[in-house]
């Protein structure tokens, strides 16, 4: 398994508005992982422009964006 971040649309944010919010995963490729983040809660699902990046990450990387809830950063 690999680590990536994730960074996507936040909604909830009122009409044609928008936040980015940055979650950590853990998955086998980048493709799986976009899919994850696209499934999370108060993320923009109808957009074409949901996810706006993905990288691989080390495992340090990934401890540190987990240890904080991605909702509070």
């Amino acid at each position: 398994m690999k680590y990536y971040r994730i960074t996507c649309l936040r909604g909830h944010c009122g009409k044609g508005r928008a936040q980015e919010i940055t979650f950590a995963f853990c998955a086998s490729s980048l493709i799986e992982a976009t899919k994850e983040a696209r499934r999370m809660p108060a993320v923009k699902h109808h957009g074409v422009r949901t996810v706006l990046a993905g990288r691989e990450i080390t495992y340090e990387e990934y401890k540190i964006l987990r240890e904080i809830s991605a909702y509070h950063r």
